[in-house]
């Protein structure tokens, strides 16, 4: 679970109505495993427990979640959601396995749905959320590793063998842009938009629409909690880098791929030489406490993680460029407050 972050806020549930047929005995082991993460993530969030968290999360997904519940301590909540907590509940649409079969760690990528009442109530049908699973030895539980939320209509079919086994596409599959370069590419596309306001390598203004029904990144915008005399001079800028090397690929039908990694966010927000400002908390949003409240500011650093699935076409489609189809990010603990003026007003 993450809450508003600071910016704008991040869409992570999606929920519909989903069939899922009984006679294929894969699938419906799958089917429990979303179940018993659904009941554990349910837990942790009710009780902000990282350590319950730990047993059902790893990797990027833990690593925004456990954050998001040491600020929700920090602000006085009792649960992921304030001072009450509304479960919601995830189902099975279809899983492929990832990898060979007797390796581990066994990867599983699953595209559920989300519902927010018990018996399941669709809405939001627009929206899928894709769960990657890892097992990493024998007597260890599956565990999610990422959780992007996506746009239904923009997720391609994925090619499988037997209908279970999703296939990793070759090093030197013929793709818009090679996977090696993939997260690279996205790094500088959100970079440049960042720092000069343009979009380009497939990215679309809808994108950065916090209002979209599913999922959107982050729009850069004055901060909330920095002094009201000072905000209109601040520049907020970010660097966006790829230090992730982990990618989950698999081939879709027509020979493109569907891809999930992370890139890291470094949030800056500097005042002019002459001028200061002023962090401040909020009981109500807990991303205030991400720094200490302070005063006499000249500069903030703020790391943040974003979970991206993208698309990227076969390179003979030359109809259709990269596209991002969803995303889940959020704020990491270890902001830097500066008090030395910027060497540059």
């Amino acid at each position: 679970m993450l809450s508003a972050v600071l910016l704008a806020s991040c869409s992570q549930t999606s929920t519909a109505t989903v069939t899922l047929s009984s006679s294929n005995s894969i699938q419906a082991n799958y089917a429990r495993i979303v179940s018993r993460y659904s009941t554990a993530n349910n837990q942790a969030n009710e009780t902000l427990s990282v350590a319950k968290q730990n047993n059902d999360e790893q990797g990027t997904a833990a690593a925004i979640d456990n954050a998001d519940f040491y600020l929700s301590r920090d602000a006085g909540y009792q649960t992921a959601q304030g001072a009450t907590y509304k479960p919601f509940y995830e189902r099975l649409d279809h899983a492929v396995a990832i990898g060979a079969s007797q390796k581990y760690p066994k990867l599983l990528l699953t595209v559920d749905a989300q519902y927010t009442t018990a018996p399941q109530t669709a809405n939001r049908s627009a929206c899928r959320f894709l769960g990657i699973f890892a097992k990493d030895s024998p007597s260890a539980p599956w565990r999610v590793t990422d959780e992007p939320t996506v746009t239904k209509a923009l997720l391609p079919e994925v090619k499988t063998t037997n209908g279970n086994r999703g296939i990793t596409p070759a090093t030197t599959a013929a793709l818009s842009i090679p996977l090696s370069r993939l997260a690279k590419y996205y790094a500088l596309a959100l970079t440049t938009y960042y720092q000069q306001g343009v979009l380009s390598r497939g990215l679309k203004s809808a994108d950065f629409q916090t209002s979209a029904p599913c999922w959107s990144l982050p729009r850069l915008a004055t901060n909330p909690y920095v002094s009201p005399s000072s905000s209109q001079q601040l520049a907020t800028s970010a660097t966006v880098t790829a230090p992730h090397p982990a990618m989950v690929a698999l081939s879709t039908a027509n020979a493109g791929a569907l891809t999930i990694f992370t890139l890291h966010v470094d949030l800056i927000t500097s005042s002019p030489r002459s001028t200061t400002f002023t962090w401040r908390h909020s009981a109500t949003n807990p991303d205030s406490f991400l720094l200490p409240a302070s005063s006499g500011l000249h500069n903030i650093q703020i790391p943040l993680l974003f979970n991206l699935a993208v698309y990227d076409p076969p390179v003979a489609d030359t109809t259709v460029a990269p596209r991002v189809i969803g995303s889940y990010w959020g704020p990491l603990l270890g902001g830097i407050e500066t008090h030395k003026a910027p060497l540059d007003t």
